[in-house]
């Protein structure tokens, strides 16, 4: 059974990543979505304190937003009325919790909403989804909140060549280019007066070896700000998708040690697909 997990915290955000999920389930060819929602963390997506966030719900009454929710899915799914959909409300944290479900369904993918207004800059403001993001082994999908789904023609896959090696996830890249029958776009961003440095050649003629039977369009640019070069080429392209590796661009490394400027997935409303290195 192909499962994916999505996680609530019943506001807007999470009801519009639920809703996007599920225009994505026919394409994934999905057969089981777990709706979860932990009340043991601050609200997925949001700037709200853990100890603001302990809303004192009973189980019957997570139970019944977790209805809601279904009621708003099956409206999505329409006329692929046959995926079951499992509700679960638990007292887990929150990565705990997705880790569990995870394993007990075979997960291959979790659905996380963003909110706010801009992107990276305040989609990881709590600890919620850098620990999702940084923990969990199944591959994180982040909606933007204005995200709404239409058929995915390209994908803009982001690499930093230094980055690209064997332990990149080539297999997980072809399953979502065959299961959206999406064009790849290939994007290395280099900083600003780096891109013909001699000691990238070797580095490109390794990511052509990994790629090339993609038949994907190579493209090379340089910024000093390499997060919204790869949203502004996504947008410009009319990509409906970013994949990126975990430690790519050291994104989750460095975004939050130093003034949140960066952004990704900014007003685009461009999913970001993060996956990680493939185990050697």
């Amino acid at each position: 059974m192909r499962t994916i997990i999505i996680t609530t915290d019943f506001s807007h955000s999470a009801l519009n990543a639920a809703k996007y999920a599920a225009g994505l389930a026919k394409p994934l060819g999905v057969d089981c979505i777990v709706l979860y929602h932990s009340c043991n963390t601050a609200p997925v997506g949001t700037d709200i304190r853990t100890n603001e966030a302990k809303i004192s719900l009973t189980q019957e009454q997570r139970l019944l937003f977790l209805e809601e929710v279904e009621r708003e899915l099956r409206v999505t799914l329409g006329e692929k009325d046959d995926i079951v959909i499992k509700l679960v409300s638990d007292e887990l944290p929150l990565v705990q919790g997705v880790e569990q479900l995870a394993e007990q369904w075979g997960a291959y993918l979790v659905v996380v909403g963003a909110t706010g207004k801009s992107g990276l800059e305040r989609v990881l403001v709590g600890s919620n989804t850098i620990a999702l993001a940084s923990e969990i082994k199944v591959p994180l999908l982040i909606v933007p909140k204005e995200a709404r789904y239409s058929p995915i023609g390209k994908i803009v896959f982001a690499c930093d060549l230094k980055r690209v090696s064997r332990s990149t996830p080539v297999n997980e890249i072809r399953n979502w280019l065959e299961w959206l029958d999406a064009r790849l776009l290939v994007l290395n961003v280099a900083l600003e007066g780096k891109r013909f440095d001699p000691d990238s050649i070797p580095e490109q003629y390794k990511m052509h070896d990994l790629l090339d039977g993609f038949s994907p369009e190579y493209h090379y640019t340089e910024s000093d700000d390499i997060t919204d070069e790869i949203e502004d080429f996504a947008e410009e392209q009319g990509a409906g998708l970013i994949i990126t590796i975990l430690k790519s661009y050291g994104f989750f490394e460095g975004l939050f040690h130093r003034s949140v400027s960066k952004k990704l997935i900014r007003k685009s409303g461009i999913p970001l697909l993060l996956l990680r290195e493939r185990e050697q």
